[in-house]
């Protein structure tokens, strides 16, 4: 290693524990369990500054290679930002060079020495061949939560795994799902901190520990030490006085082969651009993008009916569709046949929305069926969209099945952030869309992407009637920021079966999963490597998380347009792009680039309808006389799937709406392929909707306050 290679990750850490003392005060692992291996070096969400400029390396034995460089320079980015926001420097207007204090000089120069190669598009391939490595490092706060009921399956043996992996601070949440208090109490082979009511206090190997939960939606944190590796404890309550059995254990020695699956990353051959044209490069190009590396696109289903798509996450999970007269019944309690339902080692379930109506209860009544028997589930959900019923059905799933995990996710802007990044806490949301089914029988396997969430409007022309099911969410039509909206989309999904993909897809959700708890930040999953010919893949899937990659997927939507000699088709509802996009729209439209866009104008029904329509209706005036532009003509119907096809060669299926919010704010997915003969399977898919759209007069009224209000950027940037 040279001394350069050697230096940079020792002086990060002074950089992190520069920014920690901005964080606020609250307390980790590092700070309750002193001496522990992993806080010999800083956190990145450590909170406790001091003059810790000898820890040995930001990674601990890892940090040199390509990979922890290329990880090590989006973190940097980040921080870089960060520091930007606490002091007010640097976009926020403020000259660095004002702040008078040594240290913060020499950090942010070494910030932006390491976060330089963030600033180029793409990677540089490195050298080595292609395969797989994982990483081992230890980077991240690791945070889960372990509901406890006390009325769920009282006396039923539970068996909670916490993950520590790649983490240096590592938290359990032990929340309150229901209203019965319930008395915990147990040991552990290793250390163990306790944080409960502000107060906190260590407990040895094998000493006893106990702590209450006394009310709805009480907490108590546990922080296992780096020895720990089992816990053995009993809930009890009046209940069951006589306690049900708890056992905590330490995933990485628990599930060895889940941890190895947790820490893949690829290394993708990457052609030599010089024998590529634009739509090649763009396509084959490593950037600061998650991506895998290119596979074959394979023999996909395509589900453009809605029935299809709901049917296909019923089939992944109970081996069989439900028949048209068991949905056209509307009862979510239906009896459900579980004879051919696949035997399930994991299950990833990621959606904007998990709603408790008849989809969700049904989606929900089948993970309950695989955690019964052992499987793994692991569910993102966007918390600032849950309602309470929503929350209830999934905290008592995770209650009574603690090998059902559930994240809440909320991003919470840093200290010191501008008013519109503090507004975007309440709408900067997860909207990766996937279903991963990982069975024994890995022919049984299935992963959907797509458009879709778990609610009843992507399954019902119109509200069925739920008043008979207590515990569920009555949701209707409303028009506004009303939380129990109820609009009828028409979407997309596409369902890959086969082993490869399917797997592949999966871990490169695990980067998510295991991410920062406190900045949401993960991992890369792939590194770019010199390859001697064309890969044989001609797909690969893509996770946007914008505000950590430099907005990266925005930067590959604009070289895709510009790299459109032909034909643009597009099926989309929400049409408001960045100035960047919009650029790159324009300079097609000027090379003599045919552009369809079929749309959704008029988006009354979804949130903020009025303000999408408006945004929607600006787009028209723009570009009306220069784009056929038609809207989807079904009028109590909404769009909402999101194609791009370009040149008859290449097709993106994904989560990604035209808009700000897609490339600024929210976490995305898609899939990407480059192949004429795939997009001939689409063709069909396109042409449906097309039929089914009317062309959109460019003749549009937008009242004066909407247009005052999107005068403004970030107003604009919201959406």
């Amino acid at each position: 290693m040279n001394r350069r290679a050697s230096a940079l990750p020792a002086v990060f850490g002074l950089v992190l524990i520069a920014l920690a003392g901005c964080a606020g005060a609250s307390r980790d692992a590092c700070d309750l369990l002193p001496g522990q291996e992993a806080c010999t070096r800083p956190s990145l969400s450590a909170s406790t500054p001091g003059p810790q400029v000898a820890a040995s390396r930001f990674f601990g034995d890892a940090g040199t290679n390509d990979y922890e460089r290329r990880f090590l320079a989006l973190l940097a980015h980040n921080q870089l930002g960060a520091m930007d926001r606490a002091n007010g420097t640097g976009p926020f207007g403020r000259n660095r060079r004002d702040v008078q204090n040594r240290d913060f000089q020499a950090t942010y120069s070494t910030l932006q020495q390491l976060a330089g190669p963030v600033a180029k598009a793409h990677l540089r391939p490195a050298g080595g061949g292609s395969g797989e490595g994982h990483f081992a490092g230890r980077w991240r706060v690791s945070r889960q939560t372990l509901y406890i009921d006390a009325a769920a399956r009282a006396s039923a043996p539970k068996t909670f795994d916490f993950s520590g992996l790649q983490a240096r601070s590592t938290e359990i949440v032990v929340r309150q799902a229901g209203k019965q208090p319930a008395d915990i109490e147990g040991t552990c082979d290793g250390a163990l901190a306790i944080r409960t009511a502000g107060a906190s206090r260590t407990i040895a190997a094998g000493a006893e520990f106990r702590f209450r939960l006394s009310g709805e939606d009480d907490a108590v944190s546990l922080f296992p030490g780096d020895s720990l590796s089992r816990c053995t404890a009993r809930i009890r309550s009046s209940l069951d006085p006589a306690g049900a059995p708890l056992t905590i254990r330490r995933e990485e020695t628990a599930d060895p082969a889940l941890a190895s699956f947790d820490s893949r990353y690829q290394r993708c051959p990457v052609p030599d651009s010089a024998g590529l044209d634009a739509l090649e490069r763009a396509f084959y190009a490593s950037r600061w993008l998650s991506q895998t590396c290119a596979m074959p696109i394979g023999a996909p289903k395509l589900l453009r009916k809605s029935r299809e798509g709901f049917n296909a996450k019923v089939e992944a999970l109970m081996g069989a569709p439900l028949s048209d007269a068991a949905i056209d019944k509307g009862d979510p309690e239906l009896p459900l046949d579980f004879s051919r339902a696949p035997r399930l080692k994991l299950i990833y379930l990621s959606s904007l929305e998990f709603k408790a109506d008849f989809s969700g209860r049904i989606i929900e009544r089948l993970i309950r069926h695989h955690a019964a028997l052992g499987t793994k589930v692991r569910i993102m959900v966007t918390d600032v969209l849950e309602r309470d019923k929503d929350d209830a059905m999934l905290h008592r799933l995770a209650a009574e099945f603690p090998n059902v995990q559930l994240q809440e996710y909320r991003w919470r802007a840093d200290h010191g952030a501008p008013i519109d990044e503090q507004i975007s806490q309440l709408h900067k949301v997860l909207h990766i869309k996937m279903l991963a089914a990982l069975a024994q029988d890995p022919a049984r396997s299935r992963v959907i992407i797509g458009g879709r969430n778990i609610h009843d409007g992507f399954l019902f022309h119109q509200p069925i009637d739920l008043s008979r099911y207590p515990n569920l969410e009555q949701y209707g039509k409303t028009d506004g920021f009303s939380l129990n909206y109820y609009s009828n989309w028409s979407d997309f999904d596409i369902e890959f079966a086969d082993r490869p993909t399917v797997e592949t897809l999966a871990a490169h959700l695990s980067t998510v999963w295991q991410r920062d708890a406190d900045t949401n930040l993960a991992r890369p999953f792939s590194i770019p490597v010199r390859a001697d010919g064309r890969p044989l893949g001609n797909a690969r899937h893509f996770i946007s998380v914008p505000y950590e990659d430099g907005h990266a997927l925005e930067d590959y939507f604009v070289e895709l347009v510009d790299a459109a000699q032909h034909h643009i088709q597009i099926v989309n509802p929400y049409l408001n792009l960045t100035p960047s996009l919009a650029h790159a729209f324009d300079r097609a439209l000027a090379r003599g680039v045919k552009i369809d866009i079929v749309g959704r104008i008029d988006l009354k029904g979804d949130i903020g309808g009025k303000f999408l329509t408006a945004l929607n209706k600006l787009f028209v005036e723009k570009y009306g006389d220069r784009i056929n532009i038609r809207e989807f003509k079904a009028p109590d119907v909404v769009l909402h799937s999101k194609i791009m096809m370009i040149d008859e060669r290449l097709v993106a299926i994904s989560s990604v709406n035209l808009n700000n919010r897609s490339f600024f704010h929210d976490s995305e997915n898609g899939m990407m392929v480059l192949d004429p003969a795939f997009y001939v399977r689409m063709k069909p898919i396109y042409d449906d909707y097309l039929a089914h759209s009317n062309p959109v007069s460019t003749e549009v009224t937008i009242p004066w306050a909407y247009r005052l209000l999107f005068d403004e950027a970030w107003v604009r940037q919201a959406f």
